[in-house]
C-alpha cells in the first residue's frame, strides 16, 4: 500500500496573503464563486505576551476516515490508496450530502457545473511529478506536499494548528508551528 499523501502547512510563516486560493482557483479553472482553499484569520498570544495574527490556510484534510466518502449515496466521493479524497464527476449528481457531512466544510456546491468541487491535492499534477497549484503560488513557500512519515519527522510537526483541531475524522494535514 502506498503511503498516506498530505498537506504540509507552515503556520508561523504565512502571511495570509491568499496567493494559494488564487492560485488554486486559477490553476483548476475553478468557478470564481468556489474556493478549494480557505485563508482565516486568528489571534494568539506570542512568548512576549503580544497578541499577534495566525494565519490558518486550510482545504480538505484528505482525512484518514473521510465522512463524505462513507455517506456519498452516489459513491461518488473516492480515496486513493495514498490517502487523496476526490470526487468522481462522472458520478456526482450535486445532492451536497458530502458537504453537509464534512466537518471541515471542504466540498463546496459548484452551481454552475451542477456538481460538488472539492480539493483533489491536484492529484493529476502530483501523479505528474508536479506541485500542487496552491504550493507551487505560495510567494513565502508554507505549503508542500509529501509522504506523512516523511512529514510528521519535520522539526515541530503535528497534527494540530492554531484554529485547527481534529473533528472525529483524523484529518492528515501536518502542521508546522516553528519559524524558519
Amino acid at each position: 500500500m502506498t503511503e498516506q499523501k498530505v498537506f504540509v502547512f507552515r503556520q508561523e510563516n504565512c502571511v495570509g496573503c491568499e496567493a494559494c486560493t488564487v492560485s488554486c482557483q486559477a490553476g483548476k479553472d475553478a468557478n470564481e464563486f468556489v474556493t478549494l482553499r480557505d485563508v482565516s484569520q486568528g489571534e494568539k498570544t506570542n512568548n512576549l505576551g503580544r497578541e499577534v495574527a495566525v494565519f490558518l490556510s486550510q482545504s480538505c484534510h484528505h482525512c484518514e476516515d473521510p465522512v463524505c466518502v462513507a455517506k456519498c449515496p452516489q459513491g461518488a466521493m473516492k480515496k486513493r490508496e495514498d490517502g487523496i479524497v476526490y470526487i468522481d464527476d462522472t458520478l456526482c449528481v450535486g445532492c451536497g450530502m458530502c458537504s453537509l457531512v464534512c466537518p471541515y466544510d471542504a466540498p463546496k456546491i459548484d452551481a454552475k457545473r451542477g456538481i460538488l468541487s472539492k480539493c483533489d491535492m491536484c492529484k493529476d499534477r502530483l501523479d505528474a511529478g508536479e506541485k500542487p497549484f496552491c504550493v507551487q503560488g505560495c510567494p513565502v513557500q508554507v505549503l508542500d506536499v509529501m509522504d506523512q512519515s516523511e512529514a510528521l519527522s519535520l522539526p515541530g510537526a503535528s497534527l494540530s494548528g492554531d484554529g485547527h483541531e481534529d473533528l472525529g475524522t483524523g484529518p492528515t494535514t501536518v502542521f508546522i508551528k516553528l519559524r524558519n
